[in-house]
């Protein structure tokens, strides 16, 4: 695939297109409204610091690609509805890194990690080995029954290893990249299943979780947020209530990137 030439790609976009893996294999940026969107996150991560830290990622396979973007996209988000970035990929249990350190107003600090499940997790194991992995995601005709709540449970038992037992953690699982995001789905059909599953004594170290998802407009693209608090998250590890406050007001509204 060669880039559409009436596409405008910004500085910053180019770099990462300068010796890509990924360059030809799919439609990135898909149009304008894309193309901008990406060049805002771009922008974001050198505005702090952490560009040429991302490049590697941003210049790897499509699935690189894309997680590196989701991290970013997240971390803009905070940013922009009033949250500092304290500290990136500060360290986590068994020498894994967290995403980033987050703090609302004076409150405490929250770590943060970013979990990305993707679309090709859900196919089967005879589409695994076939050919429908290297084909679009979605395909004219096709049925499929999908379970993305399944997929932010299994995101939580995946991050759970990583997550310390003396700060609070926050886990962000980007709907996005699935068949059918968790957001597409209504509110009482999410949570109480996750709140039964985070349950468990074993997710205690979990304060919470946001469901991460895109909010599309005609003109711009936003991202909107859905905070689930674990009911069951030992002292250390609960969300500070300032802090759930704030992110239940992201919950109100969908940031634009304009």
């Amino acid at each position: 695939m060669v880039l559409n030439r009436r596409i405008k790609i910004g500085a910053l976009t180019k770099t990462i297109f300068n010796g890509a893996s990924w360059l030809g294999t799919d439609e990135f940026p898909s149009n304008q409204i894309w193309a901008d969107e990406v060049e805002k996150v771009l922008l974001f991560l050198e505005a702090h610091g952490q560009f040429e830290n991302y490049q590697p990622m941003l210049r790897g396979k499509i699935t690189q690609r894309d997680g590196a973007l989701a991290e970013a996209r997240v971390a803009f988000f905070f940013h922009r509805n009033g949250f500092k970035i304290l500290t990136w990929h500060p360290p986590g249990a068994s020498s894994r890194l967290y995403e980033y350190e987050i703090q609302w107003g004076s409150s405490q600090s929250i770590f943060v990690e970013v979990k990305g499940p993707r679309w090709e997790g859900e196919l089967s194991e005879k589409e695994l080995d076939g050919p429908r992995r290297q084909q679009s995601r979605y395909i004219n005709g096709e049925a499929r029954d999908s379970d993305p709540v399944g997929k932010v449970i299994n995101a939580v038992i995946k991050a759970n290893p990583k997550f310390l037992p003396d700060r609070p953690n926050l886990l962000v699982v980007v709907g996005y990249l699935l068949f059918v995001s968790p957001s597409e789905l209504p509110q009482r059909m999410v949570e109480p299943r996750i709140k039964r599953e985070l349950s468990d004594d074993i997710f205690s170290k979990l304060g919470g979780l946001i469901i991460f998802d895109f909010d599309y407009g005609d003109k711009s693209i936003g991202y909107k947020a859905a905070f689930i608090e674990n009911p069951v998250a030992i002292d250390p590890c609960k969300i500070p209530i300032d802090v759930t406050k704030g992110l239940s007001m992201a919950n109100q509204k969908a940031f634009r990137c304009q």
